[in-house]
């Protein structure tokens, strides 16, 4: 019985860390209109004969690839959604999309190539795609990374786009210590534009906002748009302000950074008042010594001191980084001389 036991256990574990049906390009899965498909790079191999690293150049590194395939139909753009990645490194997955004869390399005509070097959802949509011509997709790790995804070809995006463009406008970011006023101005180009989707990112988080288009009294779009934040954490924000249409793509529209840092901590009172009464119209000479290494810091004349004694403000040296004090004041009518010690 144990050993039966030990036989059914290694092979679902062997199972679990097989490789994928569609890890060589005779297993492709074939890809369902709006059907979402759950797979992983785990544990797959790369098939060298059946994919031309130099029609890819630079853009992937094949390391654990799969192999998917959709037929369109007739024209209709669809789209390649790549969401609910789960990786090992967070690098996420590349794209490669193309046409051909499966394993003939020579036929393949490659349509995109991509990475978004996260783990985050995207999309890459195929405009106009010839009807009844296979297209492939190969998914592979970014750098080697292992991860579970789900793919889908499907009449809607998903996700920011993979291709992100120049921002098609400027907006004004205004930060007042942790406070964020982003404006900006839109004037409507496509009655395609639903909303605007805002994204701001950080290392210490990311967050979504959604804004609907305003409308003014007359009817139209309106044509100013604030968005009010609260940073909380010291860091790098990015704000991306996006386009949005009935299809969910995105076009990004502008882009604007803020930068919290630490609060700058009150100075503390950087001068001193040193008692040492001399006579009207009398010169001191004043020598100013760090106490820790002994070597002369300051060195010269004094005639504006009050009669009882001398105030020196020690803001200069503590920002050289001094902090402890030997202060040598001398009389020259009287021959006097006085040692003070500070310290900041």
């Amino acid at each position: 019985m144990r050993a039966l036991f030990t036989l059914i256990l290694f092979l679902i574990t062997f199972w679990a860390k097989a490789q994928t049906s569609n890890d060589l390009s005779t297993g492709v899965s074939q890809l369902v209109l709006n059907t979402l498909t759950r797979s992983s790079t785990d544990n797959n191999t790369v098939e060298r004969a059946c994919i031309d690293e130099k029609l890819t150049g630079q853009c992937i590194q094949y390391h654990n690839d799969q192999w998917f395939s959709y037929i369109p139909a007739d024209e209709s753009s669809f789209y390649v959604n790549v969401r609910h990645e789960r990786c090992k490194d967070d690098r996420g997955v590349q794209l490669v999309v193309f046409k051909g004869e499966l394993c003939q390399t020579e036929s393949y005509e490659i349509v995109s190539c991509n990475s978004p070097a996260s783990a985050d959802d995207f999309y890459f949509k195929v405009n106009s795609p010839e009807p009844n011509i296979r297209y492939f997709m190969i998914i592979d790790g970014y750098l080697g990374d292992f991860c579970d995804f789900t793919i889908e070809v499907s009449d809607k995006a998903n996700g920011l786009p993979v291709l992100i463009e120049d921002p098609l406008a400027e907006g004004i970011l205004e930060a007042n210590e942790k406070t964020v006023d982003l404006r900006w101005e839109y004037q409507p180009d496509t009655s395609e534009v639903s909303h605007f989707s805002v994204i701001r990112t950080s290392k210490a988080s990311n967050k979504r906002w959604q804004l609907p288009l305003a409308f003014n009294s007359r009817g139209g779009v309106g044509s100013e748009y604030l968005l009010k934040d609260t940073l909380t954490e010291v860091g790098r924000y990015s704000y991306d302000v996006y386009l949005v249409d009935a299809n969910n793509e995105h076009r990004l529209y502008l882009h604007e950074e803020a930068v919290l840092t630490e609060a700058t901590p009150a100075r503390e009172n950087t001068t001193a008042f040193f008692p040492f009464a001399v006579r009207k119209g009398t010169n001191l000479q004043v020598t100013i010594t760090d106490a820790v290494t002994k070597r002369t810091l300051s060195n010269k004349f004094v005639k504006d001191f009050k009669l009882e004694g001398l105030q020196y403000d020690f803001r200069e040296l503590i920002d050289r980084g001094h902090h402890f004090f030997e202060v040598r004041i001398y009389d020259y009518k009287t021959k006097r001389t006085e040692v003070f010690s500070k310290r900041f």
